[in-house]
């Protein structure tokens, strides 16, 4: 998926990220080399370049930690990371590029995980970290189907999230509720969350309908014709299921337009970043979406860590993508050292397939042969934005 990139952000990706960008071409990560070969993917430039951003920074900042502690099983490691543009062609580039440069894992893409992912399976290279946002892009055929073999998500999920969105509208949406979404399958996660709880309970939308948004701007403007149909469905709630910037212009418009009686729910993204509270502005008060429990109740350990990223990115706000990001370099390492260094790629994929409560920044994390994504509805609370005090206030 696409993001926005404060200018912030691009200053702190030049200040630390970049030092990691290109690793010496005559390195090999597959066995033979002195250095472990491992390449990023993530979009960092562009119209919503926040989320790339981020991963690549919690990235570097495990790599960096590892390497100053002796690397994995006494090797240094080699991050090679570029920005895709969020374009599915470049992605495919570099992907094939790192493979032939002795990458032993591919880290990302948040932006071009349906490519990345479908690309593991086919070169058979572990594909780990912030691939899109979980969900669709990890089980292709739906959430009842095997996932990608070689593709495991440190990332959000989008079934997690509409898993928890949908069992909250249940009991606070009496008129029912309409959806807005993407037709990517990042949009289509999301639904995917919603109907799998929706199945279970009986309950059904009172109106859902998908719009194509302005990748290229950042932003589609005038949903009003949207707005209107969800009002003449007398539903209570709808679910904004877009990009920040889109639930930002959404908000604005209902508030220009005078609706007040309508709770606005997002998504995984809504509150990763700072966009859509920064877009959104005053009229942003009130948006209900869900966060990491561990990021609304952050123990010592990860509030340390994100003390540091802040004073490592001039003062950038960490979020879950960097957060997980960093668990997944970590997850690598541990899943090589228990292998006694053995760096070959089914080797690591059959240590990933039985990785069994990682002991993350965010909590325990896990995989199965079916099992591919580390993030549950069961890790969520639902939140809320205070335009006033400025935080994301918990509803639970």
């Amino acid at each position: 998926m696409k993001r926005i990139v404060p200018g912030v952000a691009a200053l702190a990706v030049a200040t630390l990220a970049l030092a990691g960008c290109s690793g010496d071409p005559g390195s090999d990560g597959s066995g033979s080399g002195d250095k472990i070969v491992i390449g990023g993917i993530a979009g960092t430039t562009g119209a919503y370049g926040a989320v790339g951003i981020a991963v690549i920074n919690g990235t570097q900042m495990a790599v960096d930690e590892i390497n100053a502690d002796g690397g994995i099983a006494g090797r240094q490691i080699d991050f090679r990371w570029d920005d895709d543009a969020a374009d599915a062609t470049k992605s495919s580039q570099l992907f094939q590029q790192y493979v032939s440069e002795g990458a032993v894992a591919i880290l990302g893409s948040p932006d071009t995980g349906p490519t990345t992912a479908a690309l593991g399976d086919q070169m058979q290279i572990p594909v780990l970290g912030a691939v899109d946002d979980g969900g669709l892009t990890v089980y292709p055929n739906g959430p009842d189907e095997p996932p990608y073999a070689w593709t495991f998500s440190t990332s959000l999920n989008t079934f997690a999230w509409g898993g928890k969105l949908a069992e909250w509208s249940i009991d606070n949406c009496p008129n029912g509720l309409a959806m807005l979404h993407d037709p990517t399958t990042y949009g289509l996660g999301g639904l995917a969350g919603f109907e799998m709880v929706f199945e279970e309970t009986g309950h059904d939308f009172v109106y859902v309908e998908s719009i194509t948004e302005n990748w290229g701007s950042g932003a589609t403007v005038n949903l009003d014709a949207e707005i209107q149909k969800i009002v003449d469905s007398g539903a209570s709630c709808v679910e904004v299921w877009l990009t920040p910037g889109d639930e930002a212009a959404f908000m604005q418009e209902i508030a220009s337009l005078g609706i007040t009686d309508l709770k606005v729910l997002g998504n995984d993204v809504t509150n990763a970043d700072a966009t859509f509270v920064d877009l959104a502005g005053p009229e942003g008060d009130g948006m209900i979406s869900a966060l990491l429990t561990s990021d609304v109740y952050p123990d010592e350990r990860l509030s340390a860590w994100q003390e540091e990223y802040r004073g490592l990115f001039d003062g950038l706000e960490p979020g879950p993508f960097a957060e997980l990001s960093y668990d997944a370099v970590y997850i690598l390492k541990q899943v090589i050292e228990d292998a006694d260094g053995d760096t070959s790629p089914e080797t690591i994929r059959a240590g990933l397939n039985k990785l069994t409560d990682f002991d993350g920044l965010t909590g325990k994390l896990s995989f199965t042969e079916q099992i591919h994504t580390t993030i549950n509805k069961e890790q969520l609370t639902m939140v809320q934005w205070n335009y006033g005090s400025k935080k994301w206030e918990p509803m639970e």
